[in-house]
């Protein structure tokens, strides 16, 4: 039988590094033994997704089921844009360079092209 934790790594990476979900839903699938959340947990949960190369926003995870939190991967593509916009990973300390790189979005996204591809 599978490990159930690997339902959460499957899900992020199924919707291409970035996907939401309810806390509710990653408990169950953390540890589904936990009757209910709390603060400790929610930071057990959040340590086991940064061993597992998942960031989460937000951050601290809420001790709330009903919350619903965004899991990404830093390393996929839509990862490099919410590192960019938060300033962490490659361009902590280097503002300029998010800037750069989300302005070259925010082009594309202009003009269309982010949208339909390259031409």
């Amino acid at each position: 039988m599978p490990n159930q934790r690997d339902a959460i790594r499957s899900r992020v990476d199924e919707d291409h590094g970035v996907t939401a979900v309810s806390m509710g839903w990653l408990r169950e699938h953390y540890e589904p033994e936990w009757g209910r959340l709390s603060v400790g947990r929610a930071a057990e949960i959040s340590a086991w997704l940064k061993k597992s190369e998942i960031s989460h926003l937000p951050s601290p995870l809420p001790p709330r089921e009903a919350a619903e939190v965004m899991l990404y991967r830093p390393q996929s593509p839509v990862g490099a844009y919410i590192n960019a916009a938060r300033l962490e990973g490659v361009f902590e300390g280097h503002p300029e360079a998010a800037a750069d790189f989300l302005g070259s979005l925010a082009d594309r996204l202009v003009d269309g092209s982010a949208l339909t591809g390259p031409t």
